[in-house]
């Protein structure tokens, strides 16, 4: 009769053992599985942040060349007025002058075709930009991963006092003497581990 009560116990304390080994093991999942979301959303931002700077240089690259295009623009502009002037001044030279405004006329209509080009160029760069930003973690989302990354950092201490408390729990249970019960279950036999 006293031998019942005792069997339940041990039953029960190794059902506690793998309620307890369950536990540690759900919380090593979910630490593992927080670890990798958060190495992809850090690759994440450093992908979208390499985007954003080419795409930045890209800009600074066009806007560049508008600045130079402006230039030449407003060169040939002041060139075609000069001409115009002396135009005015001397109809002797009208056919020459004439076809020289024509070229700069052409030039300048190529120029501002390319500055055009160039300006749906821009647009186009700042619109992708703009897409690539709003795809970008917001303050919150880096907020609550560097929540997270401290949360992390302070529960590795404590899993690995329950890993190295789960082992020396395993080691203890390991040395214990184990139990046989013999064929007639009224006799309990004590084996050496």
């Amino acid at each position: 009769m006293a031998q019942q009560p005792q069997k339940q116990q041990d039953m029960s304390f190794a059902q506690a053992l793998n309620e307890a080994k369950g536990v540690i093991v759900q919380l090593s999942n979910r630490v593992q599985a927080d670890a990798a979301k958060m190495r992809q959303q850090q690759q994440t931002i450093v992908s979208q942040s390499a985007t954003i700077a080419e795409q930045h240089a890209r800009i600074r690259e066009q806007d560049e060349q508008i600045a130079r295009y402006n230039q030449e623009v407003a060169a040939l502009h002041t060139r075609t007025k000069q001409a115009e002037g002396a135009r005015e001044h001397a109809e002797a030279l009208v056919n020459r002058q004439g076809e020289k405004i024509t070229a700069l006329q052409k030039r300048a209509a190529d120029l501002e075709a390319r500055i055009n080009a160039q300006k749906a160029q821009v647009t186009q760069l700042t619109a992708e930009r703009d897409a690539l930003a709003a795809r970008l973690p917001s303050e919150e989302d880096a907020a609550a991963l560097a929540a997270m990354t401290q949360l992390l950092i302070k529960a590795a201490p404590a899993i690995e006092r329950a890993k190295k408390s789960t082992a020396a729990t395993a080691a203890a249970a390991a040395a214990a003497p184990k139990m046989r019960i013999a064929s007639d279950s009224s006799e309990v036999i004590a084996e050496a581990a």
